[in-house]
């Protein structure tokens, strides 16, 4: 049957017919050449006939004929050889059959022999199309009646309303003709305006039908351009309204050629147009009237050339350079055109006037500038045609200048709140001088402001006026900015000002400039000016200086214009220390102190009762958010610090919150919606603002401590909680989430017992569990395998690994989740029971320590897997881990779990996922040791370098394996004395002063040339002398009075340490004895055990607290690292460690590197340690936050995309004295660092770390991962030598600063 296809002699003529006009309606409706293309190809899936037409017949015959005995041919060739077993590399045996037909000699003949018929075929075809087209354009021409509905349709078709673009007239008509140049000549020669009127109707409606490129493509085009120019200016309306019809549907062509000749033709009509003598007539006086049929024509043909423009950008990067050089160029000189006038000095209309009418914000501009490739074009006209930027700066300081307040503008503004000039219902007609005046002023003003956002166009400032004034892009500016504020309106209610601004000239200034601090060059250029600030704040210095309240439009514009300079680094800075002021300088004169001065006095009851009037609370609002731009950072919180607006704000939000709950609950029966504010709502809505404005204290550790002193941090978590749980922003200007904000409070005590009140800790939980255990629809999963299980390496584990691992990194904050909690361990458990506590998620997914557990959970190794590596994390807090061994015995459930693991046969513990994580668990909390002292574990079976999992001898029982305990080598005494060495050899006596300061710098070099020549012992006697000498420079080191403390043996006898501290000891002691440090038969434990209890009375000058927060009338929790420190470097040797730790609790270094020195101290203000917030924290890792941001903004930066605090990290490297981070020995120099160089130098060294961690941290910042990195790693290849000068550039620029809050501990 499908022999018989195409026909015996293969003429291919009929069968191709036949597809062409199969397809005909789909070709049709394509619209274009590339969308009809685009239907060929894939027509096999679109049309269901498509293997029933002739041609497709035939060429499925010749395929199979041809290529058929090809591929059984190779088909078989390959069963020979392979046997039949090629079943398993199917595609490359298709590939191979495929290269082999394709290569054939066979298929090349056959592609070419069924070309050349398709080529004869077309071509056959082609020679006919002429003498059909000429038979039915004379079918056409014997039609003589045009149909009126035709006519109604068509102009129905374009109007200038938004429901319909003119664009779309180009698809509203029924048929297209193909016609040859004898058509188009006759066309040309009725369109001429000579003709008679339905001569050139029936021309007009017959090139409507032609397609867009033939029209172009025709020898008469220059022709019809003539007559199409001289159609739109016809005053007959209907051939007029079909010329711009005809221009319109030739801008729907894909072809650029259509797009330039039509816009080129369009363009040049509205400057002929412009340059004759009608427009002379028009003056701007007459304002412009919409009811005048040429008025109103004449805009329908800007609106078109305006639809295009807005159109353009999205074509001409596809175009030739001539496409833009062309389009750009022509607009430029339409808008340039300026008609003479014939009454006198009166001001014409010009082709600018039109455009601000179309398009008042100037979006075409916009939308030119916007990429590069057009706005060098752009740009470079506007340079050479530098009168029309000239112009528009001109017209736009006149306008300003002639502003009167409520004049017919004004009138204008508070009843148009659109642009545009289509509103179906209230269509204006006419405008009047004034109003047309400042739509020009609008659209001037757009395209000056998008011009100053590019380097480039700023470049074409400064501009002469012609008066001949030079206006430079900072004095165009400042004027824009004085007209906020000097605007001064008539009050009106919030509800009023908000209907006005979108088109009041305050509103419009006040987007331009807010869209030039979006780009951080524009703004640094045009707006980081002290003249500029002093201007926009010159509305504050009125109220505070005089009591004179501006009205809150100008009061909100110039805080909306700040907050956007204050959202660059730059501008904060500007704000902060002016233009001229150093980094961290006290510039009284900077704008910041009038900011803040604003925000207290308003804030405070007491300041408004002198003033006549205070400002509004929106605007009250407006400034605090200024300031929380600035304060939520250490940088900006150093300079308002003194201020006090935590306390202030605080007061506020209970004046607010006892107003809101006096006031009645709104409902909808007691709130009018129609009338200016609710005072009861706005209540509720300032309590929020404050309480929002409060939070962002947080966002620093000093920040917190001040949080937690207004007692209203339940309160700002509770809001933090409510905004987090909704994924909402913290605020417009702020780039990063709250994720950052949750670490920060997490790091703390009280934060956390925030956290844990206001459902946040529960919640987290509860999405772990979700994410291991539940499905989609956050259910249990039922069923054999109803899902695809998550494993601990898939992103949406590791998203809630890392927000659980940034919560529970704080010893300080996971304390109060675990203390004193047992866990459940029940009989059974509920595949609906969801842990709510960090316990019962422990005994959920930790401590799995029996088969009913493990029945209950869906995912169980997975599960079981993520609760070991958060254990791991968990385990590097060595406090953190004291806490969790003695409450639940973790060392034996996991020995216990790895003898249960053992193969019956061998008796060795079996390698899988669990066993290698208990394993790495094991090794890491049992063996103490920096770098260099210890080796741990790799984490996953596979090879992994000299240390893989199988080489690596399991345990189940304690005493660990050897190979983990890495052998330390002291470096044998040198034949030469150090300088170190040689200094404290001197016997003669030297002043204090002299002595300290000849010994910071043999420390020093001795520390660069050769830090492996100090040995333990001298470490040991250096330290001793340093705080001798320090205790004869009272006035200087010595920061707590010297108390004798004499302890009896009753007293020691009567104290016990707890249960972690004795676990702490024998951790310790274990550690001394692998550096051999403490050796001997010596009882270090029970020395060590002595050693804590006296440190207990000596640190027992602490007063009773009332405050929620435990353990504030007892020692500080946790072991005591810096204690057993010094025991390890003097070796044991107790009562020289308890003499040297007696004379050092009384310089300031002891505060700091002692942690229990200072814990609820009476040397700390009440209010500082009522919150048991350390001043390690809240001082020194605050200062490391400073400096970071200051001196390595891309750590900096790291840790905020990480939403990890680099607070929390350095509190956990101090708060344990860098055990497991550094070698003994470089902790050791770390102590003699911070005591002879300065208590400061604990800031500089944690820098100092990380800048030399700097490389890794970018890295697994990539990797989502820097949280483990850091908690997990030791800090490898960290010499202290090799940063001692960093560390010194650092205490000459920061130490005024750093050390000065380090001393005045109990003078805040």
């Amino acid at each position: 049957m499908m022999a018989n296809a195409v026909g015996p002699e293969d003429d291919l003529l009929p069968s191709i017919r036949q597809l062409i006009t199969s397809v005909a309606p789909s070709l049709y409706g394509a619209g274009s050449v590339p969308a009809a293309e685009d239907v060929l190809y894939h027509l096999e899936e679109t049309d269901e006939n498509f293997h029933r037409y002739e041609f497709v017949k035939y060429v499925r015959i010749k395929i199979d004929e041809v290529l058929g005995p090809l591929i059984e041919e190779k088909l078989e060739e390959s069963r020979l050889q392979h046997g039949g077993q090629s079943r398993g590399s199917e595609d490359a045996l298709i590939q191979l059959i495929t290269n082999h037909v394709i290569s054939d000699p066979a298929c090349i003949e056959m592609l070419q022999s069924l070309r050349m018929k398709t080529t004869d075929a077309v071509e056959r075809l082609l020679a006919t199309y002429d003498s059909d087209s000429r038979h039915h354009h004379q079918q056409s021409l014997n039609y003589q009646t045009i149909s009126s509905n035709y006519d109604q349709r068509a102009m129905h078709s374009y109007s200038t309303s938004d429901d319909g673009s003119s664009f779309d007239s180009s698809f509203n008509q029924s048929a297209f003709l193909f016609m040859n140049q004898e058509h188009f000549v006759a066309i040309a020669e009725n369109l001429e305006p000579g003709k008679p009127i339905e001569v050139r109707l029936e021309a007009m409606q017959s090139l409507l039908k032609i397609p867009p490129s033939d029209v172009v493509a025709c020898e008469q085009w220059d022709a019809l351009r003539v007559s199409l120019m001289a159609a739109l200016d016809d005053e007959n309306d209907l051939l007029a309204d079909k010329s711009l019809q005809f221009h319109a549907r030739m801008f729907s062509s894909n072809s650029h050629s259509v797009m330039r000749e039509v816009y080129l033709s369009l363009v040049h009509h509205l400057v002929t147009w412009f340059s004759s003598s009608k427009a002379k007539t028009a003056t701007l006086q007459d304002g412009i009237d919409f009811a005048d049929s040429d008025t109103d024509n004449l805009l329908r043909k800007f609106r078109l050339m305006n639809e295009f423009q807005k159109e353009a950008e999205s074509y001409w990067i596809r175009f030739p350079d001539r496409f833009l050089d062309e389009v750009t160029e022509v607009t430029f000189d339409l808008l340039a055109t300026r008609p003479g006038s014939s009454h006198g000095r009166q001001a014409p209309v010009t082709p600018l006037h039109y455009m601000a009418l179309t398009d008042p914000k100037a979006v075409w501009f916009k939308t030119w500038m916007h990429g590069d490739y057009s706005r060098r074009a752009v740009i470079q006209l506007a340079k050479e045609r530098i009168t029309l930027i000239e112009g528009a700066v001109d017209q736009c300081l006149s306008f300003i200048s002639q502003m009167t307040d409520g004049d017919a503008v004004s009138a204008l503004t508070r009843r148009m709140d659109r642009q545009k000039l289509n509103s179906s219902d209230s269509r204006r007609s006419r405008f009047t001088e004034r109003e047309v005046q400042f739509l020009c002023f609008n659209h001037n003003l757009s395209l000056l402001g998008r011009l100053l956002c590019y380097k480039k166009g700023r470049a074409l400032f400064p501009v002469q006026l012609s008066d001949g004034e030079s206006v430079s892009a900072s004095d165009f500016l400042h004027t824009l900015i004085r007209l906020i504020t000097d605007h001064i309106e008539p009050s009106a209610s919030i509800e009023e000002e908000n209907s006005v601004l979108s088109g009041c000239p305050t509103d419009l200034v006040t987007d331009v400039i807010r869209t030039l601090c979006t780009v951080e060059s524009a703004c640094s250029e045009c707006l980081l000016k002290d003249s500029l600030v002093s201007e926009l704040l010159r509305p504050v210095r009125r109220w505070l200086r005089h009591g004179k309240v501006s009205s809150d439009c100008t009061m909100l514009h110039t805080a909306n214009i700040l907050s956007g300079i204050a959202s660059w680094e730059s501008g904060k800075r500007l704000l902060l220390y002016g233009e001229s002021g150093e980094y961290l300088s006290n510039n009284e004169s900077a704008s910041v102190h009038v900011i803040a001065e604003f925000c207290g006095q308003s804030l405070d009851s007491v300041a408004d009762s002198d003033l006549q009037v205070a400002p509004s609370r929106r605007v009250i609002g407006a400034y605090l958010s200024l300031c929380r731009q600035l304060y939520n950072n250490c940088e900006g919180l150093h300079v308002l610090h003194k201020y006090d607006l935590h306390k202030l704000v605080a007061e506020a939000w209970r004046e607010a919150s006892h107003e809101a709950d006096q006031g009645a609950t709104p409902t909808m029966e007691n709130i009018n919606l129609g009338s200016p504010r609710s005072s009861d709502v706005t209540s509720h809505i300032w309590e929020e603002t404050l309480v929002d404005h409060l939070l962002n204290f947080a966002g620093t550790p000093k920040g917190l401590l001040l949080l937690q002193q207004t007692g209203l941090m339940n309160e700002a978590v509770a809001y933090m909680y409510s905004r987090y749980a909704k994924k909402l922003q913290v605020s417009k200007t702020e780039k990063f989430g709250y994720g950052f904000m949750v670490t920060q409070i997490a790091s703390t005590a009280p934060g956390m017992i925030a956290l844990q009140n206001t459902g946040f800790v529960q919640a987290l939980v509860h999405e772990v569990w979700t994410v291991l255990e539940c499905g989609s629809d956050d259910q249990p999963s039922f069923g054999s395998n109803p899902r695809q299980a998550l494993t601990v390496d898939d992103r949406p584990v590791q998203k809630c690994f890392i927000r659980l691992v940034n919560a529970l990194s704080s010893f300080q904050g996971t304390y109060k989740l675990l203390v004193g909690q047992a866990l459940a361990n029940k009989e059974t458990y509920s595949f609906r029971e969801i842990p709510d506590t960090l316990p019962d998620l422990l005994d959920r997914i930790v401590l799995v320590n029996s088969d009913t557990k493990s029945h209950f959970l869906f995912n169980a190794e997975q599960t079981q897997v993520f609760g070991l590596r958060l254990l791991n994390v968990m385990s590097t807090s060595l406090d953190l881990w004291l806490l969790l061994e003695t409450q639940y015995k973790l060392w034996d459930f996991l020995l216990d779990e790895q003898n249960a693991n053992r193969n019956d046969e061998s008796g060795e513990v079996m390698v899988d996922h669990l066993s290698v994580e208990r394993h790495h668990i094991l090794v890491r909390t049992s063996v103490i040791g920096g770098p260099t002292e210890r080796a741990l574990p790799g984490r996953t079976p596979a090879v992994d370098g000299p240390r893989a999992i199988p080489d690596w001898r399991m345990f189940t029982s304690f005493p660990v394996p050897k190979e983990y305990s890495l052998p330390v080598n002291r470096p044998p005494p040198l034949k030469t004395d150090s300088e170190l060495t040689k200094f404290l050899a001197l016997s003669e006596d030297i002043d204090p002063s002299d002595w300290l300061e000849g010994c910071q710098t043999a420390f020093c070099e001795t520390l660069v040339k050769n830090p492996n020549s100090i040995q333990v012992s001298v470490l040991a006697s250096l330290l001793e002398e340093v705080v001798q000498v320090q205790l004869k420079l009272p006035d200087d080191f010595q920061a707590f009075p010297t108390e004798p403390c004499n302890v009896t043996d009753a007293m020691l006898k009567g104290r016990k340490l707890s249960m972690t501290q004795a676990l702490g000891v024998r951790i310790a002691v274990r550690y001394g004895k692998h550096l051999k440090l403490l050796t001997g038969n010596n009882n270090f434990n029970e020395s060590l055990t002595i050693l804590l209890k006296k440190c207990y009375f000596l640190q027992n000058q602490q007063r009773s607290l009332d405050s929620e927060t435990l353990s504030t009338q007892d020692e500080l929790i946790g072991h005591d690292w810096f204690a057993s420190t010094i025991f390890i470097l003097m070796s044991g040797d107790r009562d020289g460690v308890w003499e040297f730790l007696h004379d050092f609790s009384s310089i300031l270094a002891s505060g700091y590197l002692w942690m229990p020195r200072l814990h609820a101290s009476i040397h700390l203000p009440v209010e500082d340690a009522v919150t048991t917030i350390h001043p390690l924290f809240s001082t020194v890792c605050h200062n490391i936050e400073l400096i970071l941001q200051l001196e390595l903004p891309q750590i900096f930066s790291a840790f905020r995309l990480s939403g990890f605090s680099p607070a929390q990290i350095c509190q956990t490297w101090l708060s344990q004295c860098f055990w497991n981070y550094l070698d003994f020995s470089e902790i050791c120099l770390y102590v003699a660092l911070c005591l002879v160089m300065g208590a400061d130098y604990q800031v500089y060294l944690c820098v100092a770390i990380l800048k030399h961690l700097q490389p890794k941290i970018l890295v697994h910042t990539q990797q989502q991962q820097l949280q483990v990195f850091l908690k997990e790693e030791s800090i490898e290849g960290f010499c202290m030598g090799d940063y001692i000068g960093f560390m010194e550039q650092l205490e000459k620029q920061y130490r005024s600063i750093v050390l000065r809050d380090m001393q005045t501990l109990n003078q805040r």
